[in-house]
């Protein structure tokens, strides 16, 4: 009786790591898949600010101005030296898991769009 239980719990712990083990494998996949989409949006986006010579960095929307990326500089320097634009639905008040994942997505992209843009616009001041 107890060898027959302790078959079943062991079967019973194996499938369902089994099942752990994939959701995680698929849900990294996704996640692999959401980056690779970002840094190609990112891209795409830092050719055209250099095609258009828009060199304004994204900053976040809400009680206190964030420009992601560049978080140690001062702002008002940043702001004179290549200006600023709002980020699109950013904001400091998210209700949602949803709401949270898609915030983190937008300071991603805002991050690598600003690092990239920044040097640009330094460049162009420079000439």
């Amino acid at each position: 009786m107890f060898k027959n239980y302790y078959l079943l719990v062991v079967a019973f712990l194996s499938l369902h790591m089994t099942g752990c083990n994939q959701a995680e494998t698929e849900q990294l996949a996704v996640q692999s898949e959401t980056k690779q989409e970002v840094k190609s949006d990112v891209s795409a986006a830092i050719e055209q600010a250099i095609v258009n010579k828009d060199f304004r960095l994204l900053h976040s929307k809400g009680r206190r101005i964030v420009v992601p990326g560049l978080e140690q500089l001062e702002l008002s320097l940043v702001q004179s030296q290549c200006g600023l634009k709002p980020m699109i639905k950013s904001g400091d008040v998210m209700k949602t898991t949803e709401q949270r994942q898609q915030q983190k997505a937008a300071y991603a992209f805002a991050k690598q769009f600003n690092q990239a843009v920044y040097q640009q616009c330094l460049a162009s001041l420079k000439q």
